[in-house]
């Protein structure tokens, strides 16, 4: 009697890598995180929204984030939202007011809005912003306008709503202001450059100078709010893979250059502007590829020590 062998069906293999320009449409297979498709954040069309910003979201465990855009002159009305943000600015310069301060966020620092703060967030004229917004998950990606008004975007003097007052550029509007573009009372904008503080000056968030790290090598500042940890790193050319596994749910975001490593027992290429999604108990590990290095934007929850 011929005996029948087992058939072995394989699963299919889970997407933990995410490149934003082919977010277009929601991934065929599994995916580690749950995807939206790129999009008006805020409502179906301009007029019926509260903000300008379009971008994919990505939604872990603990942690849910957009590569947001906005056109030059455009953004968010003011609002409020129950968990804590941190815009990571790509392109251009974001102007916000945040619990009454006027601030500029330029690219390459970190942005905090508190939990609950009433806040607005514009590209300022002089380019289109592109930023990685990242928040926890006690709510969703957008938070509802203060006035309860789905009217349409926030704009400056000279685009939109507004075109017929005169436009200023970046910089008229960052002197007019006439005070410390990272914030007068509170620090909410973090140039890793300067993070030398001032005296009197409130900051919501603890600042950490971190690395070289042991699993990769990297250097960089660890900013930790109420249950994220943001960490902004340089990964060192030639170092080598160092595969690990922690409790800690991390999305590990290219700004410049490129990562190779391995995720679940896989071989993965991050690319600029791309994120790998990292589940808690994950095995993973990454290093720069080729001979540059590459400048990542971590995230993680911070109920467990920083690691990378």
């Amino acid at each position: 009697m011929q005996k029948t062998m087992p058939k072995i069906i394989q699963k299919p293999r889970v997407q933990y890598v995410f490149d934003f320009s082919a977010l277009d449409n929601i991934p065929e297979g599994p995916t580690s995180a749950q995807v939206a498709a790129r999009r008006l954040l805020s409502g179906p069309s301009l007029t019926t929204g509260k903000s300008s910003t379009v971008g994919a979201v990505l939604t872990g465990g603990s942690i849910i984030l957009t590569l947001g855009t906005q056109a030059r002159g455009s953004g968010a009305k003011p609002h409020t939202h129950p968990n804590e943000q941190f815009n990571y600015i790509l392109q251009g310069t974001m102007v916000n007011e945040i619990e009454g301060e006027l601030v500029f966020a330029g690219p390459g620092t970190l942005l905090h809005t508190p939990t609950l703060a009433v806040h607005t967030g514009l590209a300022c004229p002089d380019e289109d912003l592109l930023f990685l917004a990242i928040k926890d998950t006690r709510h969703g990606i957008v938070g509802p306008p203060v006035d309860g008004k789905y009217t349409g975007p926030n704009y400056l003097p000279g685009f939109g709503t507004r075109s017929g007052e005169p436009m200023r550029t970046t910089a008229q509007m960052i002197a007019a202001a006439g005070r410390d573009p990272s914030g007068e009372d509170t620090r909410y904008v973090y140039d890793f450059g300067d993070l030398a503080e001032k005296p009197g000056r409130v900051s919501r968030v603890k600042v950490a100078a971190v690395g070289p790290l042991p699993w990769s090598g990297a250097t960089g500042t660890v900013i930790t709010g109420e249950l994220l940890h943001i960490a902004v790193l340089r990964y060192p050319r030639g170092a080598a893979v160092s595969v690990n596994a922690s409790p800690a749910e991390r999305f590990v975001f290219v700004a410049s250059g490129s990562l190779r490593g391995e995720v679940d027992g896989r071989s993965v290429t991050i690319g600029k502007r791309s994120i790998a999604h990292v589940p808690s108990g994950v095995p993973h590990g990454f290093a720069a590829a080729g001979s540059g290095g590459a400048l990542v934007v971590v995230a993680q929850d911070n109920r467990y020590a920083f690691a990378a």
